[in-house]
């Protein structure tokens, strides 16, 4: 105010840092100090401390400035140490691992170190910048907490970057905003050291990767394909592949990579495979629309073929486009009914008690059912489930005719979704009990019935023509995808490649690219597929009980299975 104004500047002796701030008039500051006080020259202060409420931290408030005619006497190696110094003072003791600091919190500075994954800045009004250090050991990783002056920051903005190194000195607290635990600093260093050991390939006989996420994949890999490259080079490993999800942006990138090291890259693509080759009709024998047919639903405890039990079977046999017989029974599984199966079947512990078991009644419905065609709404499951149990029972292998209503539906009709009520619906079929499985055998009943009759209008009456009928009629944006490994084994498999990505993208995209098994065929030529991990198809079926001829199809379909590491698919067990 006036004729005075406030002067501010950092002092250091090379053992710490301190805030000098004094009151000068401008115009004797102007004439005699302005030109002198500059980086690096050499003052003598005399002064109070102070907490200064402002800043939050201790100052000086000086009452003399002195210019020193010439430069104080410093320790080269602590000018060096001083220099470096992000905040506070140089300092010195063994780190605390991350992890250790989290678990017990103790009291007093620590030391901690570890790299930079990110930072995250945000302006004070005190002027500064308060800094969020995300710093790992890999022990675990911390929040650290640091005020810092915008001009330390200009200068000592590579020191806080991605990847660099830290060792950091403080308080551990719990921040009163996020809740979290966090170190607030006192003083940042910067370090080297290999904190995390490397890891090496000894094996004398090298793997090959062949299903490999790159940061092109949304969601499901950090490492840049340059880095997944340089890694598997440092391994010693011959080739890698490069399988991004449905993506093949990451080729250009890995190849000049490649170029530099001297190994093989495989492009290839984790795709989202859709089966458009499934049929409506399975094993058929030369059955008519009009001959006899048992359509049947079956209510259980779970989805698991293996551990799970039958608590109902009701079924409708049709001939000749009429019903001509009814079959339906509660089973007693000899286990509790789930809260969850009971909500949904309305399926009591006292409406199955003292029924037949499984092994008494699944006989006396198989003889029932006789030589007919089983029908069923998503058949691989109600088939594959009577099919798991009659094995366990020892009864002969279950190789009737089946037809899928759920697949003749999608080939038949236009819907959003094709649920045995979706279906109901549209074509205006009571279903008053879903859930229950002789409500939902009668209302699957009717739909044959009535899908039938639309197939004999467009004259099909012969269950071999069905699935020709119905195949390229199919919307494949409805179908459940799966994933799958495509490699590219020369230059006309790289082109198909890229077509069926494009194809993928510009035809088949719905939530995913997705690639029918039809056009899969159509462009195979330089091309191998892999069963891929959990989500592929292969390995669905094999968790789901399919049946053997189900799961012989599919491995028939692939050039080869992939069989991952166990950690990979611990999360199911987790789960």
């Amino acid at each position: 105010r006036g004729d005075k104004a406030l002067l501010t500047f950092r002092l250091t002796d090379y053992s710490s840092v301190l805030t000098v701030k004094a009151f000068v008039v401008l115009k004797t500051f102007h004439a005699t100090m302005e030109s002198k006080l500059v980086r690096g020259a050499t003052v003598l202060v005399k002064g109070s401390l102070q907490m200064d409420s402002f800043l939050q931290d201790i100052v000086l408030m000086a009452n003399h400035i002195t210019l020193c005619g010439e430069p104080m006497a410093v320790d080269e190696e602590k000018k060096a140490a001083m220099e470096a110094i992000i905040l506070g003072r140089p300092f010195q003791g063994e780190a605390v691992a991350i992890k250790t600091a989290l678990n017990e919190m103790p009291k007093g500075r620590i030391i901690l170190q570890g790299d930079i994954i990110t930072t995250e800045s945000r302006d004070t009004r005190s002027g500064r910048t308060l800094m969020s250090i995300y710093l790992t050991d890999y022990t675990d990783s911390v929040t650290v907490k640091a005020f810092l002056d915008p001009e330390v920051l200009e200068v000592k903005a590579g020191d806080l970057k991605a990847g660099r190194q830290l060792r950091v000195q403080g308080l551990m607290e719990e921040d009163g905003y996020s809740h979290e635990k966090v170190m607030t600093a006192v003083s940042i260093a910067p370090f080297k050291a290999q904190l995390r050991p490397e890891r090496k390939d000894t094996c004398e006989e090298k793997r090959v990767e062949l299903h490999a996420h790159t940061q092109i994949s949304e969601m499901d890999a950090v490492v840049s394909p340059t880095d997944l490259v340089m890694q598997a080079y440092r391994w010693g490993q011959p080739a890698v592949a490069i399988t991004d999800h449905g993506v093949v942006q990451g080729f250009p990138e890995a190849m000049d990579a490649a170029k530099k090291c001297g190994i093989k890259v495989i492009y290839g693509v984790e795709a989202y495979l859709v089966d458009d080759l499934k049929t409506a009709v399975w094993r058929e024998k030369g059955q008519s629309l009009q001959d006899r047919y048992v359509v049947f639903d079956i209510e259980t405890t779970g989805f698991n073929k293996e551990k799970d039990s039958i608590i109902e079977i009701g079924a409708v046999k049709v001939e000749n486009g009429q019903v001509i017989d009814t079959f339906s029974s509660f089973v007693d599984p000899q286990v509790p009914i789930p809260e969850r199966i009971t909500e949904l079947t309305s399926i009591r512990e006292e409406d199955v008690s003292g029924q037949p078991t499984i092994e008494v009644l699944l006989p006396q419905f198989l003889a029932w059912v006789d030589d007919c065609a089983l029908v069923a709404h998503n058949a691989s499951f109600d088939v594959g489930f009577i099919t798991r149990k009659a094995e366990e029972m020892g009864l002969p292998p279950i190789q009737h005719t089946v037809v899928d209503t759920l697949e003749l539906g999608r080939g038949l009709l236009e819907l959003k979704r094709y649920t045995l009520d979706a279906i109901a619906r549209h074509l205006d079929i009571s279903l008053k009990n879903h859930h229950r499985a002789v409500d939902d055998a009668g209302a699957t009943a009717q739909i044959f019935l009535r899908f039938a009759q639309i197939l004999e209008k467009e004259g099909i009456t012969e269950l071999a023509d069905v699935n020709e009928h119905i195949k390229n009629r199919v919307d494949v944006k409805r179908l459940k995808a799966y994933h799958a490994v495509i490699l590219v084994q020369n230059l006309t498999g790289l082109r198909n490649l890229y077509e069926l990505v494009s194809l993928s993208h510009l035809n088949y995209f719905y939530r995913t690219p997705r690639i029918p098994k039809s056009e899969f065929l159509r462009f195979k030529e330089g091309l191998i597929i892999g069963s891929a991990c959990e989500a592929g198809e292969l390995f669905q079926a094999v968790l789901n009980e399919d049946g053997e001829d189900v799961i012989e199809r599919l491995v028939n379909f692939y050039d080869y299975l992939e069989i991952q590491p166990i950690g990979n698919n611990e999360f199911m067990i987790d789960d």
